[in-house]
């Protein structure tokens, strides 16, 4: 895989692992029966807007400046479906912003309104996000007439009723119930938490092995993958049963690693169901490296993307964690102690 293509994986998963966060948070308040894990989730929601929008935007800046031969036709194609899924996340961040100022004012009644509409805009965007991945590197719902002249039109209805979609967005929701009940260390549910991560690992392997095999060879046949796989099941009993220092941090770092090693394993191939074998090399898809810009710009623009990732993303995330999540989670701590 062409090392470019990490601009694209690199803020690909930071921001789905930032957004994974929010949404298991969105979706376990209205249902938590424990006040304790609540108001922690209402701290972590707070904390994540700007990392979870900068990450966003990090990333399409990086794919205009790695991709950008390709960006018009990848534009064209992805439009209706990114349009939908910007605006659903102006909703949802909507949302958050008055459950937010509600609870300032002390309106509970109408912050957990607010934060119970936030569930269906972050499921949307959830299920969007999840189609723009897997019709890129499948290639369902990309109709491609000429490879040669990128003459490629769009089939929304496959791209988003496909079997691929579903079963791999299916596998994301239960991965996102394991991730929560870890990163809250929800001991009243580790079972749910096992059963989550059972189904995922379930549904990911059933849904590569079917439609992306290239990904699923390179992870069956790789000793690290069923390591990792270990070392989620070992973390999910430790963080649910001891108090371990840094947990959120461990599982926010393992999910990334594992949103990096699936990147890693497509080997940088694109729309792999619709290109013949043999078409651009032995395997189906299109490497991600025909499709990079010039190699001058490339080098430049790589410089600049990596400075601007470590200001931005690796700012913003020390900014927020410091400011919003630590600072609140003292004041918490705090009054607890004063009441008792």
């Amino acid at each position: 895989m062409n090392e470019f293509v990490l601009f694209f994986f690199i803020p690909l998963a930071w921001f789905v692992t930032a957004f994974m966060i929010e949404a298991g948070s969105v979706v376990m308040i209205p249902v938590c029966r424990y006040e304790n894990y609540r108001e922690k989730m209402l701290i972590v929601i707070g904390s994540l807007w700007a990392i979870i929008a900068t990450s966003l935007v990090y990333l399409v800046v990086s794919l205009d400046t790695i991709f950008a031969p390709v960006m018009f036709v990848t534009g064209a194609v992805l439009y209706a479906p990114l349009m939908v899924l910007i605006i659903m996340l102006a909703f949802h961040h909507f949302s958050i912003g008055v459950a937010e100022g509600s609870s300032t004012l002390g309106k509970h009644s109408m912050e957990r309104t607010f934060l119970v509409l936030t569930l269906p805009f972050a499921l949307i965007v959830a299920f969007l996000g999840n189609t723009l991945f897997t019709s890129v590197f499948s290639g369902y719902g990309f109709c491609v007439h000429n490879l040669l002249t990128l003459d490629i039109t769009p089939n929304y209805t496959q791209m988003i009723f496909n079997a691929f979609n579903w079963v791999f967005f299916i596998g994301v929701v239960m991965y996102v119930v394991y991730f929560t009940v870890v990163f809250y260390g929800i001991k009243e549910r580790l079972l749910v938490g096992a059963l989550g991560l059972t189904l995922a690992n379930i549904l990911f392997l059933v849904s590569t092995y079917e439609w992306l095999p290239v990904v699923f060879n390179n992870a069956v046949n790789n000793a690290g993958f069923w390591i990792y796989i270990v070392i989620l099941y070992a973390y999910l009993y430790i963080a649910t049963t001891r108090n371990v220092p840094f947990r959120q941090a461990w599982i926010f770092l393992l999910t990334f690693i594992g949103a990096m090693m699936f990147g890693a394993f497509t080997q940088g191939r694109i729309l792999e169901d619709i290109v013949p074998a043999g078409t651009v090399g032995p395997l189906p898809g299109v490497p991600a490296s025909l499709l990079l810009t010039n190699a001058t710009t490339l080098t430049a623009g790589a410089i600049v993307l990596g400075m601007a990732g470590l200001l931005v993303l690796g700012g913003i995330t020390a900014v927020s964690y410091k400011v919003l999540y630590k600072v609140a989670t003292e004041r918490v701590e705090a009054k607890k102690a004063t009441v008792k």
